[in-house]
């Protein structure tokens, strides 16, 4: 089914001030969210886990801006992309920059995995700006001042496109959509002259530009790098664009290929992903920080030095260790090079991952509801969370302990339906299919071992 064939969505989507209107009001949220972060902070700890919550600011970007997008790339693709107000500033920046060709080093996509590393291990796990706002507003500012630089530098949406770790993070996850962007009718964009969807001479028009993330329409074969921005609609003589439905998951079974610098940001989320679920039960988190916690302390390091190497451990040690084990195994036997192997594992590994960030963000979003009473009459968050830790003020948790169960049953059925839908891609996706048996039982093993970490820490924990 195409949803340009409803009317109001066909509207929408073609209108000249669709999407610049979404965008230029999320440019304006965002300087209100960084205007409210700024300034707030604390170098005590404990102080700092309940400010987390208690500024506004910060409560919205955390617990709801970003499980909220990683949610609507699960299930409508990157419909984030479409709104981002960071591809308008970059759009507008490219206007009136150097338009240079982009480097291979860019093309690679390594540029955007090692600044994804920098971002969890430097950023979250050793300057914590998921917990200090005023830090957050920083990050959010040097996040903008590095798409402004790229934009004035390098040609088309360069930013975007090979330098952003989130729109990279949504194209991978919109594997599972059941939506895609794509031509509606091939044959008619085949006899298509002018091919303006495309054309040089439209890259840099208000309305109705051709892509600047290099895509032909008509050659989409899956979700990962269209960034939804609707301009192809626009421009197309033939209005011959479909934003249509498909079967969930639909985009693992082509014929789907990863890059090397895919597979590292790949087992970098995994990693984030492990942590991010099993710090939310005590036992898990201490198992898993047991080794980096010793390791640290063997050291004799402290500070956001220990934060940094204790996140090497967890986000790419940890992960390494997992892909290493299975292709060595998948070695024995195989003809299969270790490549092959270690794409098609960060592929398989994909739909556990998305339910992982699936679960966490409603995790977050629902923990988060007792604060709300308080945020707007403390926007800041100072007050509220010296009354918090003074015993002065008790949260409201009704509303909580009366979603636990509903929470505990779809956190579930989401991991059970992440495996089978795993399952299924290991017998019918063709990366897999192509391998030899002594290569796919080490894979299987693998897969159903990371998905177990996540099954075992649910059970224990919500059961």
């Amino acid at each position: 089914m195409n949803l340009l064939n409803v009317r109001w969505v066909r509207s929408l989507l073609s209108s000249r001030w669709f999407p610049i209107v979404p965008q230029l009001i999320m440019l304006m949220a965002l300087g209100l969210l960084i205007a409210g972060a700024l300034g707030v902070s604390t170098s005590d700890t404990e102080f700092a886990k309940v400010l987390r919550n208690t500024n506004l600011a910060n409560l919205l970007v955390w617990s709801y801006w970003f499980p909220l997008v990683v949610a609507a790339a699960i299930l409508l693709g990157r419909v984030w992309c479409t709104v981002c107000p960071i591809e308008l500033v970059t759009f507008l920046a490219g206007r009136i920059g150097l338009r240079r060709k982009v480097p291979h080093l860019f093309k690679s996509g390594w540029v955007i995995t090692i600044f994804y590393s920098l971002i969890l291990i430097v950023g979250v796990h050793a300057l914590a700006v998921h917990r200090l706002p005023h830090r957050m507003a920083v990050y959010l500012l040097t996040l903008l001042a590095v798409a402004v630089v790229v934009s004035l530098i390098y040609e088309q949406r360069a930013f975007c496109s090979y330098v952003c770790p989130v729109g990279h993070l949504l194209g991978l996850y919109a594997l599972v959509s059941p939506l895609q962007w794509q031509a509606d009718d091939i044959s008619v964009c085949k006899s298509c002259k002018t091919k303006d969807c495309v054309a040089k001479k439209n890259h840099y028009r208000i309305v109705g530009r051709s892509c600047t993330s290099n895509l032909y329409p008509a050659a989409i074969k899956d979700n990962r790098d269209c960034l939804l921005c609707t301009q192809c609609l626009k421009v197309c003589p033939y209005d011959n664009l479909g934003w249509s439905t498909r079967w969930p998951f639909a985009g693992f079974f082509g014929a789907i290929e990863l890059r090397a610098a895919q597979v590292g940001f790949i087992l970098l989320v995994s990693g984030f992903v492990v942590y991010e679920i099993l710090s939310e039960w005590s036992v898990s988190k201490a198992v898993l920080t047991w080794v980096p916690r010793h390791f640290v302390s063997a050291l004799g390091i402290t500070g956001p030095i220990a934060g940094s190497v204790s996140g090497v451990v967890m986000f790419i040690v940890f992960p390494c260790v997992l892909l290493l084990a299975v292709v060595v195994l998948a070695r024995i036997g195989s003809t299969a090079l270790a490549g092959t192997m270690a794409k098609t594992l960060a592929l398989l590994l994909l739909v556990t991952m998305a339910s992982a960030h699936l679960t966490k963000a409603i995790l977050k979003m629902t923990s988060r509801i007792g604060y709300w009473p308080h945020v707007f009459s403390d926007p800041t968050g100072i007050v509220t969370a010296h009354k918090i830790l003074d015993g002065r003020l008790a949260l409201d948790k009704s509303v909580l302990n009366a979603l636990y169960p509903i929470i505990s049953f779809v956190t579930a059925a989401l991991f059970l339906i992440a495996l089978l839908a795993t399952l299924l891609i290991f017998r019918k996706a063709p990366p897999v299919r192509n391998l030899d048996s002594s290569a796919k039982v080490p894979l299987l093993l693998g897969v159903v071992a990371y998905w177990s970490i996540f099954g075992f820490t649910i059970f224990m924990w919500r059961f």
